[in-house]
């Protein structure tokens, strides 16, 4: 078969620029700033760090990186408070125990020069990327979303790991989530990446707006959003109370009813069979509401450290139980 020059020439072209650090508007960078691209299909990003920057990033995520980039492991994104030796430990058991604690991520940052780094979204999942500068200009809250979620995040971006009140369990079915806002003394944009299962999309609440999804559907969600479960059987209510959600401080009665409240819900979302209920989502404050939500879901999630696993253990018994023996 001959080989004509131009299939040579197509061959290259197609080599180089199938390269997932090709760009033809590859940015130049300035010290402290970073860029976010996400891959054609959304199967992963690269990341751009200017000379000495750094960003945060899940373990096990990075595929391929320049010379010149060192990775720091178990750093916080969040300002850490000077505390005694027993809340130290005391901390770290409860990271152990049910996810919580101080968030620990990878922090990679540059040594001299512009670098850049390709991550992967992990296997079916692809990436979403969303701007908390943008979500807080438009006034809408913090943004909280499920820990498995979580991909990489500019430095700029302040997460914490906070328990679920019960509107938070319906839709995260965790005792824990993490909390992502910008930080005060950001003067860059503040870049969050999500990834989720075959494909990731956001809808906005207006005030009074609501939405159904099946349970396992939602990733993230903003702190003004209302959620309960709801039978599949009925039907959605129209006559709800448009009142605003309390910001005030909860005394400790307050805070107990809700764990109770938020346990209950773990355990009826636990041994409730697929599509039996719904989570109702509803946006009762004045500022919009965001929804991020992927196409499909993996396995009953339950949370992170012993208490996870217990969770799903115990999810697995209740739902075969729903099997017939025969």
């Amino acid at each position: 078969m001959y080989l004509s020059p131009t299939f040579f020439l197509d061959l290259g072209l197609r080599t180089f620029t199938n390269n997932p650090f090709f760009s033809r508007d590859r940015p130049i960078l300035a010290a402290g700033e970073s860029d976010f691209r996400l891959l054609e299909g959304q199967e992963g990003l690269v990341v751009t760090l200017g000379p000495n920057t750094a960003f945060f990033d899940r373990p096990n995520r990075s595929v391929c990186r320049w010379p010149g980039v060192k990775t720091i492991p178990r750093q916080s994104p969040h300002a850490i408070p000077r505390r005694s030796f027993f809340a130290n430990e005391s901390n770290a058991f409860l990271q152990i125990f049910c996810g919580g604690g101080d968030v620990r991520l990878n922090r990679v940052a540059t040594l001299g020069d512009q670098r850049q780094i390709l991550l992967s979204a992990g296997a079916g999942n692809v990436v979403e990327k969303i701007d908390l500068t943008e979500l807080a200009r438009e006034g809408a809250p913090a943004l909280k979303f499920l820990q498995p979620a979580y991909l990489c995040s500019s430095a700029e971006v302040a997460i914490r790991s906070t328990p679920c009140d019960a509107a938070t369990m319906s839709w995260a079915r965790a005792p824990y989530v993490y909390r992502a806002e910008q930080q005060e003394s950001a003067g860059r944009q503040a870049i969050l990446c999500l990834s989720g299962r075959t494909m990731v999309w956001c809808e906005r609440l207006a005030p009074g707006e609501s939405r159904d999804f099946a349970l396992g559907n939602v990733i993230a969600a903003t702190e003004n959003i209302d959620s309960k479960l709801r039978p599949t059987s009925q039907c959605h209510p129209e006559d709800e109370d448009d009142a605003p959600a309390s910001t005030l401080a909860k005394p400790v009665r307050t805070r107990l009813r809700e764990f109770t409240e938020a346990t209950g819900i773990l355990f009826e979302s636990m041994r409730a069979r697929e599509g039996f209920l719904v989570c109702e989502l509803t946006n009762r404050s004045e500022r919009p509401a965001y929804v991020y939500v992927q196409l499909n879901k993996d396995s009953f999630y339950g949370g992170s450290g012993f208490v996870g696993v217990m969770v799903k253990l115990v999810s697995a018994f209740l739902r075969m139980s729903h099997l017939p023996l025969r």
